[in-house]
Parts: structure tokens; sequence; C-alpha cells
């Protein structure tokens, strides 16, 4: 087959050291196509690697430099500038206290003012009195504050001038350095993105149904069974209702991982189709993630930062979906693309689609905006997913 077919189908052509790998260790038969003694077999080290897209590794790699780079880079500026952040810090902070202090004289005024007003209202008529008696004194006493007003009035104009200094000289965001900033920022990054993943779990936990040998046994079966194969504990796993989002996913805390199925996308098992071997493809795929190490602290943690940048970030997440895609072929036995079909187009409809003229179909799908769309997004687009996928062999095309 020409290289050029070998894209249009969605796959990388293969090098002779991967070529060679999978002629020894399945000879001319797809990922999927297995007997049933192989559907009990132990995933073995050389499989996994065998599934894991060829390029996964090196863009874990860069990704791991990149988050090196960019932490020394906002570290050596930082440290570089040390005594004068150090200053601008003191500045903020008796800033902060001044107006502080200003916030609360202001509220004694309001309050000061508020006392004086009830006051007057109640010393009203005694007042009225008092003022006619004044009324000969004032007029003597105009003469001279009109000489004061003038006095107050240059006092006004500096102390007006003085505040307006004063305000000038106050620090704004646009005072903080950049490396204080993107170091701010990094750290709340880390401490917000990882309460938040236990914010989450329990919000899973409480709303939604846990699988266990007595609720959905067969799927609890099936989730022990690649557990075992794979030679990772059997994860928590949870159905939880999404208002129509068809979605999964795997995810994690501290030294334990979880999945989560939406109802959605599990009732494909148990209502008209019931479709076992599509819901066996989901569980698959995102058990694969665990295996590959994609859902734990310390995968995430060496690219937290780099991961953040869309373009590159994008790139380095394909892979790890064509690699748990691959696996799961290998853990089901299916080749699928009836579980991406029910992402396209519904789990109602997705028995009636002409699989064959589908594909067809994805292979003429290409061009400029399709490659720049693809460019940006987390996950593969469908044309070329399921071109890998029916293919079975392979690294489908990130690009």
């Amino acid at each position: 087959m020409s290289k050029k077919n070998k894209m249009l189908m969605g796959i990388y052509p293969m090098k002779k050291k991967e070529k060679s790998k999978y002629e020894k260790m399945l000879g001319e038969k797809k990922v999927f196509e297995m007997t049933p003694e192989e559907l009990e077999e132990p995933i073995t080290k050389e499989m996994g690697e065998l599934c894991r897209h060829r390029l996964e590794k090196r863009w874990y790699r860069r990704l791991i430099e990149l988050n090196i780079i960019m932490i020394i880079v906002v570290v050596s500026i930082f440290v570089n500038n040390y005594s004068k952040n150090m200053e601008l810090a003191k500045e903020y902070v008796a800033q902060v206290k001044e107006e502080f202090k200003e916030d609360i004289l202001s509220d004694d005024s309001k309050i000061n003012s508020d006392d004086k007003s009830t006051d007057k209202n109640a010393e009203g008529k005694s007042k009225d009195k008092v003022k006619e008696t004044n009324k000969k004194t004032n007029r003597d006493v105009k003469k001279t504050t009109d000489k004061t007003k003038s006095d107050k009035d240059t006092e006004k104009k500096t102390e007006k001038k003085n505040d307006k200094k004063s305000e000038k000289d106050k620090l704004t965001e646009e005072d903080i350095p950049f490396e204080v900033t993107a170091l701010g920022y990094g750290l709340l990054l880390i401490v917000v993105g990882y309460l938040g993943l236990y914010i989450m779990y329990a919000q899973y936990r409480c709303m939604s149904l846990r699988i266990t040998e007595s609720n959905f046994p067969e799927v609890y079966d099936i989730v022990e069974r690649y557990a075992k194969r794979l030679g990772i504990q059997t994860p928590k796993t949870y159905v939880a209702q999404s208002n129509g989002i068809l979605n999964a996913f795997s995810t994690f805390i501290f030294r334990r991982q979880w999945i989560c199925i939406h109802s959605e996308l599990f009732e494909v098992a148990y209502r008209e189709h019931k479709d076992m071997d599509a819901l066996k493809f989901v569980i698959a795929h995102e058990m694969a993630h665990i295996y590959y190490g994609h859902a734990t602290l310390h995968y995430n943690i060496p690219i937290w930062f780099a991961m953040q940048i869309p373009l590159i970030g994008s790139i380095a997440s394909r892979t790890r979906e064509y690699s748990c895609d691959r696996l799961a072929q290998r853990l089901t036995g299916v080749d699928g693309i009836d579980a991406m079909l029910i992402l396209v187009i519904d789990r109602h409809l997705y028995k009636m689609v002409d699989k064959q003229d589908y594909i067809n179909e994805m292979r003429s799908i290409r061009g400029f905006f399709v490659w720049l769309y693809n460019l940006f997004v987390s996950h593969p687009v469908m044309s070329k997913r399921i071109l890998a996928l029916n293919e079975g062999r392979g690294s489908g095309r990130l690009y």
C-alpha cells in the first residue's frame, strides 16, 4: 500500500522496526482479531507498548522539557530581581495597611455623622432659640472668617495636589512584574487544580451510582476482568446522569484512580440495542488511560504547566487517545467504531449507520481547515480516529 493511501487511512506508514514488531506478535492480523482464549490472556508489557502510539513518549518528553524550561525561566527572573520584588512587596503591604486604616476611619466618620444627625433632630427646637441670639455675634465674626477662608482654600488646593501625587504613587496591577504574576498564577494553578480533583471526586461520590457486585454486576465483572488482564487495581466506577451529554472519563486523586460513565452512554448496553460491546470499548478505553499512567499524579505533575499551552498540549493529548483506542481494541476484541458512532450520531441511531459507507466518506474528508481544526482539539477528529480504528494496526495521524 502506498504512503498516500496510508495517510488517507488515518495512520502513519509503519517504520521497519514497528512493522517487524507487529508481524512478530500479530502476523497479518489486526489488534482486535482475537480468539476466545486470547481474550482472557493478560496484556503483556510488549503488547501494551505495541498498542501505544509511537509518538506518545516523545511528546511526553517534550512537555516535561518545556515544563522545566518554563519553571527555570520564571524562577531565574524572580531570583535575579529578588531585591526589587521584595521592595515592591513591602510597598504593597504598606499600601494595603494604609488603605485598610482609611476604610476604618471612613466607617467611623459615617457612624459619627449619623449620630450627629440624630442629635440635631432632638435638639432642633432649642437650637432655633440659640440661633436668634447668635445672629448678632455671627455678623461680627464674618469679617474675621472671610480672611481665614482664603487661607483654607489654598490649603485644600495643596491637599488635593498631594492626594493626586499619592494616587499616582500607588501600586497597580501594571506595576506587578511578569515573573511575580507568573509565579503566583502557577502556584494557584497547582493548588486549585489539585483541590478541584478532590472536589470533583466528592461530587461524583455524592451524586452518582457506584457499580458494584449488586448494582450492574455484568459491568462490574467487565471492570474486574480488564483490571486483572492489565495488571492494575480495580478502579471504582461510577454512573452519573449528565443531561444528555455522551461522555466517559478516568481521573485521579492521590494514589487512587476512578472512572465515570455518563448514564446516556451507559444505557446502550441495557436499552433497545443491548450493545454490551460498545460499552466494553468505552470502559476499556478509560482503563487504558490508567494502565498507561495518564490518570495518575506522577504522570501529570511534570507536565502540569506545559499542558496549558493550547497547541502543544492538544497534540500530546491526541497521542494518548490513540494509544488508549488501540489498547481498548486489544482488551475487547472489537474495532470500537460503534462506540465512536454513538458520539457522532447519538445512542439511538448509531446501529442504523452503514459503517462501510461512513468509513469511505471519512477517507474523503481532508483539507486545510480540517487540518487546522484538528490541530487544536484534545481528541482526534472522527475522520482520522475512525480510520485509525478501522486499520487496527499502527499509529493514528496527529495532523
